[in-house]
């Protein structure tokens, strides 16, 4: 048994661990950690000499360093998310879980319009249509891409536009935050479309979407692990719908699963009014 300086991942304290068990508890908040993850916590003093020059590194904590990519990254922050993966990397450059999330953050990133996030090769061809004026070739891209319907996609299209005409857009989805109107009564910012439950249910406003949305906007959205479910959803669903949305084997296997939570969602007491989305 070899007993090494470590730092619980939970309450910071500094302790000496057994480098040979793969758990503890932690003596002073009671609470179980990982050994290895400890033990990379605990940086004291790492003096790396260079060329004759020296630099420490005192008190880093890994998981919080992971914890702050995940903040900014459910923010929509790629490139802070990257940079504070990175910081990991420079204390344990053999760090397995920082390198995998920066290559699953590498493919998130892309072009935002309007919410949906394309690959570079594909928003660029709708911006520059948009830049032309070709905003009905541009329409028809974003609806091949996405699977809205013609008056979401143009609305889209429109609010696009608009944006573009006060400032470039931005290749890191951080930056760019666009509200696309869609309501059949009157104007709506739209943080994003329901792209499964439009799919099924045949609108974006309809009575199952209004409590989905609801949902979003008003619980999911209200959390971090919530906001981070969004964001990988708006990464994930516009592709299946785009693939699949249309196909009646699709609608059948997610239709009554989305009843289910419909109902369920009711019964708690969430309206299923004509509702107008919120910004988040």
């Amino acid at each position: 048994m070899a007993l090494v300086p470590a730092i619980c991942t939970q309450c910071n304290a500094q302790l000496e661990v057994d480098n040979s068990q793969e758990a503890a508890v932690c003596k002073y908040c009671g609470t179980p950690f990982i050994v290895e993850k400890a033990i990379n916590n605990y940086v004291v003093k790492n003096t790396i000499n260079v060329e004759n020059a020296s630099f420490n590194v005192s008190g880093v904590n890994i998981d919080n360093l992971l914890r702050r990519a995940l903040e900014f990254e459910v923010a929509g922050d790629i490139e802070k998310a990257l940079d504070y993966c990175n910081k990991v990397l420079d204390v344990d450059i053999d760090n397995k879980e920082a390198r995998e999330y920066i290559a699953r953050l590498e493919k998130a990133k892309g072009i935002n319009i309007s919410g949906v996030i394309f690959s570079e090769e594909v928003g660029n061809e709708i911006i520059n249509l948009v830049k032309q004026g070709s905003k009905v070739t541009a329409i028809k891209v974003f609806r091949e891409n996405t699977g809205w319907g013609l008056k979401e996609a143009k609305d889209a299209i429109d609010e696009f536009e608009l944006n573009l005409k006060g400032a470039a857009p931005n290749r890191n989805v951080s930056n760019v935050k666009m509200n696309v109107s869609n309501n059949t009564s009157g104007a709506n910012n739209k943080s994003g479309g329901c792209y499964v439950a439009t799919a099924v249910y045949g609108s974006y406003d309809c009575p199952e979407v209004w409590t989905l949305r609801r949902f979003r906007d008003n619980i999911l959205a209200e959390n971090w692990f919530g906001r981070l479910f969004i964001h990988t959803y708006y990464a994930i669903s516009p592709k299946l719908v785009k693939l699949f949305g249309k196909k009646n084997w699709f609608k059948n296997i997610w239709k009554p699963m989305l009843d289910s939570i419909v109902v369920k969602l009711n019964e708690s007491g969430i309206d299923n009014t004509p509702y107008n989305d919120k910004k988040w």
